[in-house]
């Protein structure tokens, strides 16, 4: 999921407007062909996606594109916002299509009419994460979690990952302490609801700080039985993280993975990008159908702990297809 300023650079720049006849016949199509498929040997761990990959066709037909991810081989999702839905008609119609979901983004309240919005085109992109953003204080995340533990009961989380935060608290010592300190007060809560707290890193959380990578700083000084982490495979690779290190380095804590990939031809600079400006919408691609190393990969997070694995991209010119593709290359990936 792109976050904060990412969506800067994706001002007027978004998949044209599909209507629901268009969704419900792409859907259809796409149901009929799955349906005169393989069938998957089980075996490899349960696949999921991250709804945001899909959220204008939730927002135009949500229990079809439910109905949809399911028919493709997906038994999980993870939820970014629940566009206008309350979790109890979330959780009933997760389940009447077969899914679960494990893992929520974590949002308050006042956060999920703009999430809907944005995935509905009735408001432009960075005016609605603007409006979000404004929301994120860890110095008061405990009210943001109070809101996701009721959503919680309803939905049967078993994680809540934080997936934004002020971009400058990373640029220093005294900023990561700031972020420290919340995750753990975080790590504590949510274990008392039975729950386990992640963090998702983006671009900014990888930065060096006192020669060291922020993200790095912040798992040194956490909670290893409390903090845990959603590695973003994408994201990381995005300023060269050395991905089977970090995993051996933080094995147990790396619980959650999204699993995108780069497109053919994009070279990331020895040093990295330094701003999410630099990404363009046409540098994500399908898994199994970029750069990324996931058959060396995959088996690597599965043997240092990671529990889940969501499909995502960010953006899509048919994130519907894009679901399909990415979910029979990892099968075949996870099965080999």
């Amino acid at each position: 999921m792109v976050t904060g300023v990412a969506r800067t650079a994706h001002r007027d720049r978004q998949p044209p407007t599909m209507n629901r006849r268009a969704v419900l016949a792409g859907a259809a199509a796409l149901t009929a062909l799955w349906a005169g498929g393989p069938a998957f040997a089980a075996g490899p761990p349960a696949l999921g996606i991250q709804l945001y990959t899909l959220r204008e066709f939730l927002a135009r037909d949500f229990a079809g594109t439910l109905a949809a991810i399911r028919k493709i081989g997906y038994t999980q999702v993870e939820t970014a916002g629940l566009l206008n839905e309350n979790p109890g008609a979330f959780r009933a119609a997760l389940d009447t299509a077969g899914l679960t979901a494990p893992s929520g983004h974590i949002f308050p309240n006042a956060a999920q009419p703009f999430l809907y919005k944005m995935a509905a085109k009735q408001m432009p992109v960075d005016q609605a994460w603007g409006q979000i953003d404004a929301m994120f204080d860890l110095n008061n995340i405990e009210d943001m979690l109070k809101d996701m533990f009721e959503q919680s009961k309803a939905m049967g989380y078993q994680y809540l990952v934080l997936a934004s935060m002020d971009p400058k608290l990373l640029e220093s010592m005294a900023g990561i302490k700031t972020v420290c300190d919340a995750f753990n007060r975080a790590g504590d809560l949510c274990r008392q609801q039975g729950l386990k707290f992640a963090w998702h890193p983006h671009l900014k959380d990888w930065g060096m700080v006192e020669g060291k990578r922020a993200a790095e700083h912040i798992l040194d000084a956490t909670d290893p039985s409390r903090v845990f982490v959603e590695l973003d495979f994408f994201w990381a690779k995005m300023v060269n993280v050395d991905i089977p290190a970090f995993l051996r380095r933080y094995s147990g804590r790396v619980q959650l993975g999204h699993i995108k990939d780069l497109a053919a031809g994009v070279v990331v600079p020895a040093e990295g990008f330094k701003d999410f400006p630099e990404i363009k919408d046409e540098y994500f691609e399908d898994v199994g159908h970029g750069q990324f190393d996931y058959r060396s990969w995959i088996p690597l997070a599965r043997k240092t702990g990671m529990r889940y694995f969501f499909v995502e991209r960010d953006y899509s010119p048919d994130a519907l297809q894009s679901a399909a593709r990415s979910y029979r290359a990892l099968h075949k990936i996870m099965a080999g």
